[in-house]
Order: C-alpha cells, then structure tokens, then sequence
C-alpha cells in the first residue's frame, strides 16, 4: 500500500498513520484494517466504483432501511418515486448509495445507514472519514459475527447472508484479506 502522504480533516499524515487511529478507536487490530484497504483500493483515497446491482438502500428521510426493491427498480437507470434524497435529484442519490468509496470501499447506503450526510465523492472519500466509517462497520460486523474476524471480513465485501459460518460464501476475499495481512 502507498503509505505516502494524504490530505485530509487531520492535516498531513500518512495512510498508515490514519488506519492506526481508527482501528484504535473502534477496537480493531490495525493490520487487518490495513490488509482491508489494500485489497479494497490499493490505499487509493479516491478510489469508486459503481455496483449497479446493489440491493440495500437506506431511507435518508427516516433513518433505516429503504423497502425492498423490485427486480425491475433493480435493472433501472432511475430512482423509484417514492426513494427519498438529501439534496439534488433522486438519482444522485439513489447511484451514490450504490457505489463503494474510498480507501475501504464503503457503500454509499452504509455510509448512509453510519450518519453520513455529506457528499459522496469529496466527503466520504476523505481519509479520515472513510476510515471511521468503514472501522465502524467492521467494529459492528465483528460484534455480529461473535468475535469471528473471517466472517466479519466475508460480511463486510458481501452481506451478513451466507457469510455466518465456515465455508463462506465470500471465503475468496477473506483469503485475499489474509494474503494482504502477510505481505504487510
């Protein structure tokens, strides 16, 4: 990972620095932190992309979870009506919140689901919220998971379903995670 200097809230300091003071702040173990955003965007602050099949969507207005999406929302390039925004138009919304962002690829509806009520391309790639973010929910997903950080790494890249007990459904990225974590 390049662990050269970052811009960000905090001032000038290197990735390395700001993933040791989130991890510590959440309870996490840095270097599983540190293998996460390798894997996820190479340490690239900037990094997005697009998840247009993407399922979960939070409800801005209300603070929990949008309702289920039909197949038909799914394929389709607009908002459904009744998808709620925080400013601007439905779409800028409803695309951001299925995307992932920055240096642990956060999804736009769990940033959401976590407070975040900024922009998405400027505000929660910020390094030192993305990683706040993203710590907050590994810190949770661990708690979920008992403890068991293989299936809170498989539930962070792919969802809770399928992802509870050995073998993983996601057990390919916990292995990459794994890999990472040896190459630090």
């Amino acid at each position: 990972m390049d662990q050269g200097l970052v811009n960000s809230r905090s001032g000038a300091v290197t990735v390395a620095d700001l993933i040791k003071t989130a991890a510590g702040a959440h309870g996490l173990d840095a270097r599983v932190v540190a293998a996460l955003v390798q894997v996820e965007s190479g340490g690239e602050a900037w990094a997005w992309n697009p998840e247009p099949k993407y399922q979960y969507f939070w409800n801005v207005r209300f603070q929990r979870p949008f309702r289920a999406i039909t197949p038909q929302e799914i394929l389709s390039e607009s908002a459904p009506a009744d998808f709620p925004t925080l400013a601007g138009d439905r779409d800028q919304e409803w695309w951001g919140q299925q995307a992932s962002w920055g240096l642990m690829q956060i999804m736009g509806a769990v940033a959401r689901e976590y407070g975040f009520r900024g922009s998405y391309l400027t505000q929660c790639c910020d390094p030192t919220t993305n990683l706040d973010i993203g710590c907050a929910h590994l810190s949770r997903l661990l708690a979920w998971s008992n403890g068991n950080v293989d299936a809170a790494l498989a539930a962070y890249n792919g969802g809770k379903v399928g992802n509870g007990t050995a073998p993983f459904r996601n057990q390919a990225y916990v292995d990459r995670i794994r890999r990472a974590m040896t190459l630090a």
